[in-house]
């Protein structure tokens, strides 16, 4: 069976590639070296097996850009990169998206859904699973909503559908400490949402419409992704920030089932 330890770095915001032989259990390990370019290393199985599956993992923070060796984040640029590697591969028969990430960058996770779905597109044969790990949240729940299936582990976290903006306001301490700040600016709001200053009404309603914006374009995501499942006013009374365990993302129909490896390679 194929194991690895994770580490993740929890943020408040919004790799390799294995192949297992669909009949054969045969494991292959594919790792993105940042100056070697690509090393596939045989595991176990069936080495020339020409029924495959990929298990490629999300894991790490959302983020771009990312450094390709950094097994902290997880970027566009190196699932476009593995999603190239797997377009070359005529024996590949379905893709597993192994997500551990808490999430991330709103607009790194809508580009790694935009190239999961244009992959989908390209080759509408081979189909995309997710298993989901330790954690799936936000934006990589955002990124799942790509896939055609999706399972759980039981005891998964999944859910915080939502955005999230948090500013901090040093005004009482830099009158406390006497310092004296000179902003020189181009326009009233040019220095919105910073350090030295308490938030104006007006400038909070303009960050707020943001988040705003970018929630509907989450909402939307996850209604086109789970639309057999739930309407979007049902997708809107769970898109409240909240997380979920696996088991009752299942309940709430976010999941298609709860599983593992196994279940995924199966499904596939």
């Amino acid at each position: 069976m194929y194991t690895s330890v994770r580490k993740l770095i929890s943020f408040i915001v919004l790799g390799s590639l294995v192949v297992i032989s669909a009949t054969s259990c045969t494991f292959l390990k594919m790792d993105v070296k940042p100056k070697e370019g690509y090393e596939e290393k045989f595991i176990t199985g069936n080495e020339k097996s020409d029924n495959k599956i990929v298990l490629l993992p999300i894991q790490g923070l959302i983020m771009d850009p990312g450094e390709r060796d950094n097994p902290y984040v997880f970027s566009p640029r190196k699932i476009q990169e593995l999603l190239h590697i797997i377009s070359r591969d005529k024996t590949i028969k379905a893709v597993i998206l192994e997500i551990n990430s808490p999430g991330g960058g709103v607009t790194a996770s809508d580009i790694i859904y935009r190239y999961l779905k244009e992959f989908k597109k390209a080759h509408p044969t081979i189909p995309v699973l997710c298993l989901m790990k330790d954690t799936a949240t936000s934006g990589a729940y955002y990124i799942a909503m790509a896939s055609d299936y999706i399972i759980a582990h039981p005891t998964s976290i999944t859910g915080s559908i939502g955005v999230i903006s948090i500013f901090f306001s040093g005004e009482d301490l830099i009158k406390w400490a006497k310092i004296d700040v000179v902003v020189l600016k181009s326009g009233k709001s040019k220095d919105s949402g910073s350090f030295f200053r308490r938030m104006a009404p007006e400038e909070k309603e303009i960050f707020q419409k943001v988040i705003d914006e970018m929630y509907k374009g989450f909402v939307d995501i996850v209604a086109e992704g789970r639309q057999s499942h739930l309407t979007r006013q049902q997708i809107l009374a769970l898109a409240d920030g909240r997380i979920f365990t696996g088991k009752e993302a299942y309940e709430n129909k976010l999941v298609d089932a709860l599983g593992y490896l196994e279940d995924a390679v199966n499904k596939a």
